[in-house]
């Protein structure tokens, strides 16, 4: 009875945290990110002044990615604009405009609020420990890591939109 009782306590706590790790990940020990932002060509810190920061990493080989990210566009699109948000969507991809061909309208008419920047050699995703893409973090407007979700988002979905309205200014 008690090795039975053991065996499903280690089980649930093992199901806890593949839950926890797989859906919000711990955003880790070293949670400032403007000092590796500053690395990403065409990124300055004065565009996102006063905003919280969606950084998302992303590629078009990745087949979870790719589908996710139009719904990220039109996420940024309903909520950037009511919110202090800004969305950075930083392609792993090898050129940047290799990552516009799965955007909407190939990356045409992207909404301002939705910021494209390039991380070919993936230097500054490994450095802030991603490496299972998409991975998504909540960065507050002084460069601090608040949330983390690791694996492909429903972007559209209520409870998702009402978190980021009822936590964003």
């Amino acid at each position: 009875m008690k090795k039975a009782l053991a065996v499903t306590g280690i089980a649930l706590l093992a199901i806890v945290l593949t839950v926890f790790v797989y859906q919000r990940g711990n955003p880790g020990p070293d949670r400032q990110v403007w000092s590796k932002l500053s690395r990403l060509q065409g990124v300055q810190r004065d565009q996102f002044e006063g905003h919280h920061i969606l950084l998302h990493f992303w590629a078009k080989w990745c087949e979870p990615c790719a589908e996710e990210i139009p719904g990220l566009v039109r996420f940024a699109e309903k909520i950037g604009s009511s919110k202090k948000l800004k969305v950075l969507a930083v392609s792993l991809d090898p050129k940047l405009e290799d990552s516009l061909e799965i955007l909407p309208d190939k990356g045409k008419r992207l909404p301002p609020q939705f910021v494209l920047a390039l991380d070919a050699d993936h230097a500054v995703a490994e450095s802030l420990g991603s490496w299972q893409y998409p991975e998504t973090y909540l960065v507050d407007p002084d460069g601090i890591i608040l949330e983390k979700w690791i694996g492909p988002q429903q972007w559209q979905k209520q409870e998702i939109m009402d978190y980021f309205m009822n936590r964003l200014p």
